[in-house]
């Protein structure tokens, strides 16, 4: 498995869905991880078993520029190429588009079947973002990958379909694995709820709206300027108690939209994480662009959390608007009238949070992916 980027501990969507993948299929398969130091917090390797063996190709000045960079940093693929020599692994797995270049070089060196996981299409995030001048590169670079890819994941039917009408690509080719979450680690926690309310010093009865996610990626900048200058203002005139979690590192750009009753709590771990969603009574996800993984709409759910979402921001999952999640087209008036209605209704969020509990239960285990994949394994090594 290529990895462009750290996932000890991890701090987004690639490397949370990295790390848990690695976990899961450790228990029963031989994993041989390659990481850089891109978004590295520097933390120790917290995976352990007999059946993973973890390396990192050297540091860089490159990785301080993130995991793109992947694609030109030749230690990576260096590093990659001994890799191969020495494990003599079966498969060759690449975690999103900026690790296929050295995927794409070791399939032909050594003859191997290469999978690529393709959380979502970049050159689409790119244009939507208006990235226009990295847009058109990206394009060719995912274009090339996906046709020399033996297999493509992506993690929902959306990514799935917008893959075969950008680049052409047989749906034979494609196989849907959605992102989950460890539903052990993630859960609701009375401790957890009172521990991060009296940090902070919040009184019992406030109402605390959280938003998580990386707080210099823009789709997440946006979301964050839609709760700061729309929504934080039409909820503190009617209930001036309430207080928001803006929850994520590198916010320190963002300070200038701290108000009163805002909390930006900077980086937080992922096993303190369940204890702020705990703390938390709604979730907010104010997303009009970006794609992925959308792990922490998950993990919300996870910690039975009920949830104010656009369409956007929890794309590609099996969520049902007005049972585990209200759901709205755009940050509008209507987003703003769900959050109100979930304010004033104690028992529709607990009901909701359990319904959406219920939901990752179901559908979103660690153990039932990992599954999937082997099949994909097996499928393509017959």
């Amino acid at each position: 498995m290529l990895v462009p980027c750290d996932i000890f501990p991890p701090i987004h969507g690639s490397s949370t869905a990295a790390y848990f993948t690695i976990k899961f299929l450790a228990e029963g398969n031989e994993v041989n991880a390659l990481l850089t130091h891109a978004y590295s917090q520097g933390g120790k390797i917290d995976l352990v078993n007999p059946n993973l063996q973890i390396r990192y190709c050297n540091k860089t000045l490159l990785d301080s520029f993130g995991q793109m960079t992947s694609m030109f940093n030749p230690y990576f693929f260096r590093e990659s190429f001994k890799f191969m020599q020495n494990c003599n692994c079966d498969i060759i797995q690449c975690e999103i588009l900026w690790s296929m270049p050295s995927g794409i070089i070791l399939k032909k060196i050594f003859n191997k079947p290469l999978i690529f996981v393709n959380e979502n299409v970049e050159y689409l995030k790119f244009r939507e973002m208006g990235n226009l001048r990295y847009a058109g590169i990206v394009k060719k670079i995912e274009k090339l990958s996906c046709e020399e890819a033996d297999i493509i994941i992506t993690v929902s039917e959306i990514d799935k379909k917008n893959i075969i009408e950008t680049y052409c690509i047989p749906s034979e080719k494609i196989e849907t694995i959605p992102h989950c979450v460890d539903s052990e680690m993630f859960k609701y926690s009375e401790k957890g709820r009172n521990s991060i309310r009296k940090k902070h010093n919040i009184a019992e009865e406030a109402i605390v709206l959280t938003f998580v996610g990386k707080l210099d990626y823009i789709p997440n900048i946006a979301a964050v300027k839609h709760i700061t200058e729309r929504i934080y203002t039409a909820i503190l005139e009617r209930h001036p108690n309430s207080m928001f979690f803006i929850i994520g590192q590198n916010h320190e750009s963002l300070l200038k939209y701290k108000k009163r009753n805002i909390i930006f709590t900077g980086y937080v771990s992922p096993n303190e994480l369940p204890n702020y969603l705990s703390a938390s009574d709604i979730v907010l996800v104010p997303l009009d662009s970006g794609s992925g993984t959308r792990l922490k709409t998950l993990e919300a759910a996870s910690c039975s959390r009920s949830m104010v979402s656009t369409r956007k921001g929890a794309e590609g999952q099996n969520f049902v608007h007005g049972e585990e999640i209200l759901l709205t087209d755009s940050v509008d008036e209507t987003f703003i009238s769900y959050v109100l209605k979930l304010i004033a209704d104690e028992n529709l969020r607990k009901r909701m949070g359990q319904n959406a509990r219920k939901k990752i239960e179901e559908l979103y285990s660690w153990e039932k992916i990992a599954e999937k994949f082997e099949r994909i394994y097996d499928k393509i090594l017959s």
